[in-house]
């Protein structure tokens, strides 16, 4: 009972100030999860569409208490959030997001007869979803407690280190009274595995491969007929 007045509460406080945004959203068709008033979201289910209530005016809705009893009759007791029903034809949705993925739930919930609408568990991902979903616990340092929020930290001050010694390499190699990347060495190694990761990275997440793209053509434009004469230079230095 405490942990049912408990998930009550929360969900009050939840959606306390959230009624006039919910409510114009409800009356919108085809609305999905992510138009939810809900702080956090299982990444899979964030466009899943959210099913309408039938609306049986002369039913009342059901009370909240009975809502909170059904989600622990189906196993979700705590740490879920519930999104109230704004208009006649609007559901409870429970979600239940926990940092391990394949403990995740969406379910979706009749507000007048308290029918299960839909039920939407790990198992109901597809194999993309699955993977994402895990890559998503990971980056926000949730999977494994206090150890995965470490490693992020740690992976995120490298990469702030690497821009660091990136500039001060430029800086001790760059090109005498110019612009533009240092001289590639004679012995240049071979870049064919790390391309194929950028090209793999790009597609699985387009707007990083858009920026590297315009970075590249960039670079052309700006730098790629410095370069060219550099070669030219160095090839006619070499001939001599």
């Amino acid at each position: 009972e405490a942990t049912a007045n408990a998930t009550e509460t929360q969900a009050h406080a939840t959606h306390a100030g959230h009624d006039a945004q919910a409510a114009q959203h409800d009356s919108m068709p085809g609305m999905v999860m992510d138009d939810l008033p809900l702080p956090q979201t299982p990444w899979a289910v964030g466009n899943a569409p959210v099913p309408s209530s039938a609306d049986e005016k002369t039913a009342p809705p059901l009370p909240l208490g009975r809502i909170v009893s059904q989600a622990a009759a189906l196993g979700v007791t705590s740490g879920y959030n519930i999104a109230l029903p704004t208009s006649a034809t609007g559901v409870y949705t429970v979600s239940y997001f926990p940092a391990d993925p394949q403990q995740e739930r969406t379910i979706y919930i009749d507000q007048y007869s308290g029918t299960v609408l839909k039920d939407i568990r790990y198992a109901d991902y597809g194999a993309i979803s699955k993977a994402v979903s895990y890559g998503t616990s990971l980056h926000m340092g949730r999977y494994f407690g206090v150890a995965n929020q470490i490693l992020c930290a740690t992976i995120s001050l490298g990469l702030a280190m690497m821009a660091v010694t990136g500039c001060v390499m430029w800086w001790k190699r760059r090109p005498q009274r110019t612009l533009g990347a240092p001289s590639r060495e004679r012995a240049a190694p071979p870049m064919r595995g790390w391309k194929t990761g950028l090209v793999m990275l790009g597609i699985v997440f387009p707007l990083m491969g858009a920026t590297l793209i315009l970075v590249w053509l960039g670079d052309l434009a700006l730098f790629g007929r410095a370069s060219r004469r550099e070669r030219v230079t160095a090839y006619e230095s070499a001939e001599r």
